[in-house]
């Protein structure tokens, strides 16, 4: 079982043929709302993986509410997802005809959230707690306190990029970046961006995603590196998300680090295949069938 304690967004999102430039006003081609967030992107990636998932975090008492929960309250348990009296958060995203993405956050309910909110029955019955850096850092970092201290594994997404002290970062189990993340923590710690160089100088775990380029992760002394399956790029908006989720459901079942990363790989590159966000994450069995058909 998976705990995720992290944000919950509604993403409006542009589709442009070119970003805009300060001060230049362009017309989207397309524009439609979806439920995001970090935390709930996670979660859902998990979910939808075949994990039994319990979300922790914050909403508000608005309109915005219920389409972030929309798709989690289908697969995962959001019982601990607190109704607040600060608005939902909410994310503009910026997507151009080559798939990248410009995205900017308004963190309303999800500043609020307490990781409190997770009681130490629930924490003792679960698998793996995951976390990212959308929520008060104080909070994650109380829960990765009390992950260490029970016998959950704790897997730290450190995205957006936050300095967190290198006493609370060696006491997590897997740290998740991705090359910019890598860099600034590399730039913090004074060591080398890559995952063996962090992992020994924070004295644990660490996976650094690629891109197009797979993953490497540096853990128990071993380097294991993952190729990306080859797909024409629609929109990574949620790919890093959905990696981190489903990365989680497959070591929640037993899968090997190394397998549970090319799972991930591959639903990754699923989801950015697709447009959106929450609604670029595949299914489990679409993930299998695209296995399948790679061994094949």
């Amino acid at each position: 079982m998976i705990i995720t304690f992290g944000s919950i967004n509604v993403d409006f999102m542009f589709q442009l043929a070119d970003m805009p430039q300060p001060g230049q006003t362009l017309l989207a081609t397309c524009f439609h709302t979806e439920a995001g967030g970090k935390g709930g992107n996670q979660a859902l990636a998990a979910a939808r993986d075949g994990a039994e998932v319990f979300m922790c975090g914050a909403v508000g008492q608005d309109a915005l509410a219920q389409i972030g929960l929309s798709n989690l309250e289908k697969v995962a348990d959001i019982d601990r997802v607190k109704r607040l009296e600060q608005p939902t958060g909410c994310a503009s995203i910026y997507t151009d005809s080559n798939g990248q993405n410009m995205i900017a956050v308004a963190s309303g309910a999800n500043l609020e959230a307490s990781s409190d909110c997770i009681e130490d029955s629930l924490l003792n019955k679960a698998n793996i707690v995951l976390l990212q850096m959308e929520n008060k850092p104080e909070e994650v970092e109380k829960l990765i306190r009390r992950v260490h201290q029970s016998n959950a594994i704790s897997i730290l997404n450190l995205a957006p990029a936050y300095r967190l002290s290198e006493d609370i970062l060696s006491l997590c189990d897997l740290i998740v970046v991705n090359e910019d993340e890598a860099e600034a923590l590399g730039r913090w710690f004074d060591c080398d961006p890559s995952a063996e160089s962090l992992a020994a100088r924070l004295q644990t775990g660490i996976v650094r995603t690629l891109g197009g380029n797979g993953a490497e992760v540096f853990v128990n002394g071993q380097t294991i590196r993952v190729s990306a399956m080859k797909v024409e790029v629609l929109n990574t908006t949620a790919a890093g998300d959905c990696f981190v989720g489903v990365l989680a459901s497959s070591m929640d079942r037993g899968l090997s680090l190394e397998d549970a990363m090319k799972r991930a790989t591959i639903a990754a590159a699923i989801a950015c295949t697709r447009t959106g966000s929450q609604q670029s994450i595949p299914h489990g069995q679409e993930t299998d069938q695209f296995i399948v058909a790679e061994m094949a």
